[in-house]
């Protein structure tokens, strides 16, 4: 499998390619890439596991927060390297306006692929709204938990928790990667 995160420009209050990069790497080194949330069933027959299959390589071009179009053209960039699959969040490739409110749906990236009208070869992975649950001791798609209570934390309260030099609940963020973040992200 290719890890293929973008390491171009990005929005100034964004964590920095390096960041994200060394965050990748510390999870690859440590083996806990795909730890609790692989599948046993298709990894153990093969005495083998996603921190094997791994390669980090970072794709240099620009974030133009473009929302469904740009994730279209993520696609593209990707088949034309070749990949079969790309996973696409929601809310992919998105910034709000100014005052915060959304320009495009939380789904919008995703529901794009379903309307193109060539034939794109590569494959989107959706993925959605995701938390931690107790019952599973790991991080699931909310779509799958209706109805459980999740632990769950805003984007913006990880980004708060991280700009206080603190780190994150390890039950939503791998500790290697939240001391990374809090050390980078901190605010003096």
């Amino acid at each position: 499998a290719v890890l293929n995160p973008l390491i171009g420009e990005t929005k100034s209050d964004d964590v920095s390619a390096e960041i994200r990069m060394e965050t990748y790497e510390k999870l690859i080194e440590n083996r806990e890439l795909g730890d609790g949330d692989s599948d046993p069933e298709l990894w153990g027959p093969r005495d083998d596991s996603p921190p094997d299959r791994v390669l980090l390589l970072g794709l240099d071009i620009k974030m133009f927060y473009g929302g469904p179009k740009e994730a279209v053209m993520h696609a593209i960039y990707r088949q034309n390297m070749g990949y079969t699959n790309i996973v696409i969040g929601r809310k992919h490739a998105d910034a709000p306006y100014a005052d915060g409110t959304a320009i495009w749906g939380d789904f919008d990236a995703q529901e794009i692929f379903n309307n193109l009208a060539g034939e794109l070869l590569i494959k989107p992975i959706n993925v959605g709204f995701a938390a931690y649950y107790e019952s599973l001791g790991r991080v699931d798609l909310m779509e799958n938990h209706s109805e459980e209570k999740p632990v769950f934390i805003s984007g913006k309260q990880v980004r708060e928790t991280l700009q206080n030099g603190e780190m994150v609940d390890p039950r939503i963020m791998r500790e290697s990667t939240s001391k990374i973040l809090a050390e980078a992200m901190k605010v003096s």
